[in-house]
């Protein structure tokens, strides 16, 4: 009897992971990606992003028919109207989907089958810092906290490597190792 062979593993591609991690073995460069997003206020906290194209792989990628449009708001106790997430409440989203994102796909790469992952984020935040009212108290995140509930057939030491693989993720290492931001008016 012929065994065959899975070419998928937790939904990624294998042989696409390999094609990849060849490629960029031969040419460093086409790791280097730039991410883009534009985002116009609309009133009181409510304003929208457009996410379309990005830079990767040495080019200019344009496949993007429509672009994804992410709105935010806060909640009404934040003079918002709540019809849509606060920017903190996106920050926590952003790093939860890489931390699940990259664990996955690293899991994958490395031959560890999972069968549910779930992780959830809670990030402390006190208004008095941002308001400038307490010069004291800290004007990010005070904290996050991330849990990850791993499921499948794992031992000790896949469920240790999966923790060490989501630490991998680069929105959990931008958060950690704080990366310069320029801000500027247009010209």
């Amino acid at each position: 009897m012929m065994k065959t062979v899975s070419t998928t593993l937790n939904g990624f591609d294998l042989e696409a992971i390999e094609n990849t991690v060849t490629a960029l073995k031969g040419n460093p460069k086409i790791a280097e990606f730039k991410f883009k997003a534009t985002n116009k206020w609309e009133s009181g906290p409510r304003n929208t992003s457009q996410i379309q194209g990005f830079y990767g792989a040495c080019q200019e990628d344009r496949t993007r028919e429509s672009p994804f449009v992410c709105s935010t708001d806060m909640p009404t106790v934040l003079n918002g109207t709540d019809v849509a997430p606060s920017p903190p409440e996106f920050l926590l989203h952003t790093l939860a989907s890489c931390i699940t994102t990259s664990m996955m796909l690293l899991a994958s790469a490395n031959g560890i089958g999972v069968d549910e992952v779930t992780v959830k984020v809670e990030g402390d935040l006190n208004l008095n810092g941002f308001l400038g009212l307490d010069s004291c108290i800290l004007k990010e995140y005070e904290q996050i906290k991330v849990s990850i509930d791993v499921g499948g057939d794992l031992s000790f030491v896949e469920r240790m490597k999966l923790l060490e693989l989501a630490k991998k993720s680069p929105i959990y290492n931008t958060i950690l190792n704080p990366v310069p931001v320029k801000i500027a008016l247009s010209a």
